[in-house]
């Protein structure tokens, strides 16, 4: 940073600093107005050429401003999505996804299974793909094969039970 950025950032900050936290702490109270000055002062950094500025204090006051717009925004949109009991920080919320070890255990799962249904007869495992994977009930699968509905019932059971032994052999 350039001798003179610096200087005249510090000299901003030492005259105006003080109006600056209390007009921000008006605009959006005392809680978000030091956060609020400093995001301004950060942004006077940023600046490509803060010397060009012809009023570098009313700058200073406009981005405090715009800042508390913005401040105020997020906070309408937090206000819509919670309510004054919601007082969970970010760190306490629990993501509805799996984690990793859920997720390898359940590709596992799947391999087993999948691996145990290939050792079934061809019509076990169509008629429990069609019940399973396609969503097709008991007595439509019935209807489609030609088949007994209580045969269908019989050949899912029979898939289910023998995915369920193969991964628990697989597991133990």
């Amino acid at each position: 940073m350039p001798k003179s950025k610096h200087d005249l950032l510090n000299r901003l900050f030492h005259h105006h600093s003080k109006e600056l936290l209390a007009f921000a702490g008006w605009r959006v109270g005392d809680f978000a107005a030091e956060d609020l000055v400093q995001e301004t002062y950060l942004r006077f950094l940023q600046h490509p050429e803060p010397a060009s500025i012809s009023n570098p204090r009313a700058y200073l006051y406009k981005v405090v401003a715009n800042l508390g717009f913005d401040h105020h925004r997020k906070e309408n949109v937090r206000g819509k999505y919670t309510t004054e009991t919601d007082e969970v920080e970010p760190d306490d919320l629990i993501s509805p996804l799996p984690g990793p070890e859920a997720l390898m255990e359940g590709e596992l799962l799947l391999r087993n299974c999948l691996a145990a249904l290939k050792t079934l007869p061809e019509v076990y495992r169509h008629v429990f793909f069609l019940n399973r994977i396609d969503g097709l009930t008991h007595l439509e699968i019935a209807d489609a094969l030609k088949l007994p509905q209580r045969t269908v019932e019989r050949y899912c059971a029979k898939a289910l039970a023998h995915c369920f032994t193969h991964t628990m052999r697989s597991q133990g």
